[in-house]
């Protein structure tokens, strides 16, 4: 019996994480638009300020995954 056919571990391909990524950015730009029109609606809200901060974050996490799983 071989080492490898006992340590096989399947991954899913590159295009799958891309499609999963973009699907990240587009949650993230959701985030983003929902803690601004919050942001409007009442002045100063915790909720709208992380959703904010959060969206960003994850747009940002995901934009680099794409460019290194690209490159």
């Amino acid at each position: 019996m071989q080492l490898e056919s006992i340590f096989f571990n399947p991954s899913f391909s590159t295009p799958f994480f891309i499609i999963l990524s973009i699907v990240s950015i587009m949650i993230g730009l959701s985030l983003i638009i929902f803690g601004l029109v919050k942001q409007k609606k009442y002045k100063k809200s915790t909720v709208a300020t992380c959703c904010i901060v959060l969206g960003s974050l994850i747009i940002t996490s995901h934009i680099i995954q794409i460019i290194v799983r690209i490159v």
